[in-house]
């Protein structure tokens, strides 16, 4: 126990079981307690940021305590993404501005472009504008203005009425407001309007804390306004329940509705559990864990605020076990992790935060994948240095990986493509093309590349994965003509059809490549227009 991995003083996150990760500090190595047997110790005693309890971490494995991130702070630091760091933070090192050149159109982040991200931020969701892990203004370095306005107090009964600053954008503020923080009777505008008379709240306390946050893009590409985040602070006073409303019956309605959302959960994890151990296939473990995440939602629309949002996280984070399955469904884990984001209890937000991570990652894996089939769509209509530009891109997504795409599988398609790009520079001068055998030479690379990652998968045996194989064998040919100064036009032109044959066979979602991505079974403006509003 002499090599620890970490020294006194170190910020660290430690598993503290059913109530998920907690931010805390190393004060101590060795540690013990004085009723513990001569012979034990632990490696670190930690004192949490939250409440400063003292608790003690049992091994020395990311299991139990690992390093904290830049996110992991910024989550406890702040409100969101879009807020003030907190003084002393770590500010992140600027981004490369190699993916601005389309901010502001209407490309999407399957496009890769603006750091997958959508192109235009008037049509940011709530995880792009507020999730520490998509970070889509500081990604793309636009401008934030901050605007706070502080009501004070007020009490149930009285009427409340702010319009926004002058010199804020006076309209976009409905984009993605924190509506669910709002008190019933409360509503917000577009223009950055809040108005209403504040009622009784069955969810808070007798007395509250309001932080209202709402964001307009509209002036985004002005580099004197860009993003701005209204804030709207009060404290709600006298949140006491009017005559006739039945507390009880509330409080039994709300136990009712949790346990069934924790039997609906308990369904999810079994089905879950019986696909891991391979009982259940992949299209059966789909159809149960729709039907029972149409459940919870169903249940979540009779009681949309339930637990302070929880359910809606819980509601995300499974259907990130859906999208595992190649189910075209990450548009509902943002929905409703984003969602659960507004409702800006700390609990709830860091585990939405957490399944948040994924989420975007798997925007990258789905950007390459995309990006894949694009460049296998160029590659069928011989625009081959394109294509090879293409799919370096989505191949620089994740490290060659993509949405259900793990065997090296875009580096072998950029090999071809520079292959016959190579090839036919080449052949267009009499004399040893430079251009040519540089791209002959990179589409040798990147074909070691891929066969690597193909072999260290240990999917298709010695063989090796069969486009691999048959690239590799038409090099070694090439080179060999090459070298005895033989004409390679056929030699081109067969490799061309072969070429366009493994295309197709990608693009069809034949073995060995990953199957056709799936259509969307649902409506995306549906869904979210579904999504509850302000609190009646």
């Amino acid at each position: 126990m002499l090599n620890f991995r970490f020294k006194v003083g170190a910020v660290v996150m430690c598993n503290l079981g059913p109530i998920g990760w907690k931010l805390g500090r190393i004060i101590a190595l060795h540690y013990r307690e004085d009723h513990w047997p001569v012979e034990k110790e632990v490696p670190y005693q930690v004192v949490l940021e939250a409440d400063n309890t003292l608790i003690y971490v049992p091994e020395d494995d990311d299991r139990y305590c690992r390093e904290a991130t830049c996110e992991d702070l910024r989550v406890v630091g702040r409100m969101d993404a879009l807020a003030a760091l907190p003084p002393g933070a770590k500010v992140m090192k600027p981004f490369s501005d190699l993916e601005h050149a389309t901010i502001g159109t209407g490309l999407d982040y399957r496009s890769g472009q603006c750091h997958c991200c959508h192109c235009c931020p008037r049509n940011w969701s709530c995880v792009e504008l507020y999730s520490e892990h998509y970070r889509c203004a500081e990604r793309n370095g636009l401008k934030v203005t901050r605007h706070v306005v502080n009501l004070g107090t007020v009490c149930v009964g009285d009427s409340v009425h702010c319009p926004a600053g002058r010199d804020l954008s006076r309209k976009g503020f409905m984009q993605c407001p924190t509506l669910v923080r709002l008190p019933p009777g409360i509503r917000f505008s577009d223009d950055g309007t809040i108005a209403g008379e504040v009622r009784f709240d069955p969810h808070r306390d007798i007395e509250y804390s309001v932080d209202f946050v709402a964001v307009s893009t509209a002036r985004w590409d002005d580099s004197a306004v860009g993003i701005v985040r209204l804030q709207i602070t009060f404290v709600v006073k006298g949140n006491e329940p009017p005559d006739g409303f039945d507390v009880d019956a509330f409080m039994l309605e709300q136990h009712r509705a949790r346990n069934v959302a924790t039997g609906i959960l308990h369904e999810l994890s079994n089905t879950w559990e019986l696909w891991e151990l391979g009982k259940i296939d992949n299209h059966d473990t789909c159809d149960r864990m729709r039907a029972d995440l149409l459940r919870l939602r169903e249940l979540l629309d009779r009681h949309p605020r339930l637990d302070n949002g929880m359910w809606w996280a819980q509601l995300g984070g499974y259907y990130m076990n859906v999208h595992k399955l190649l189910e075209n469904t990450l548009f509902e884990c943002e929905l409703y992790l984003g969602h659960a984001l507004t409702f800006g209890n700390a609990e709830v937000r860091w585990l939405a935060e957490q399944n948040l991570k994924g989420c975007y990652q798997k925007r990258l894996l789905e950007a390459a994948r995309f990006l894949w089939i694009d460049g296998l769509e160029q590659m069928m209509r011989g625009e081959w240095a394109t294509a090879a530009e293409t799919l370096c891109l989505a191949a620089a997504k994740k490290d060659g990986w993509g949405w259900a795409v793990n065997f090296g599988d875009i580096w072998f398609s950029e090999s071809a493509a520079r292959l016959i790009h190579g090839a036919e520079l080449a052949a267009q001068n009499s004399t040893e093309d430079s251009d040519g055998t540089q791209w002959i030479a990179e589409a040798a690379r990147l074909l070691e590349r891929g066969m690597t990652r193909t072999e260290e998968a240990g999917y298709f045996g010695a063989e090796g994965h069969p486009w691999a194989s048959e690239i590799a064998a038409a090099l070694v040919s090439y080179r060999n003509q090459q070298d005895r100064g033989t004409d390679t036009a056929e030699w081109l032109k067969a490799f061309k059809l072969r070429t366009t044959y493994w295309c197709a066979q990608v693009l069809g979602g034949a073995w060995p490549f990953p199957p056709k991505p799936r259509p969307r079974l649902e409506d995306t403006d549906v869904l979210a227009q579904c999504l509850p509003g302000h609190n009646d």
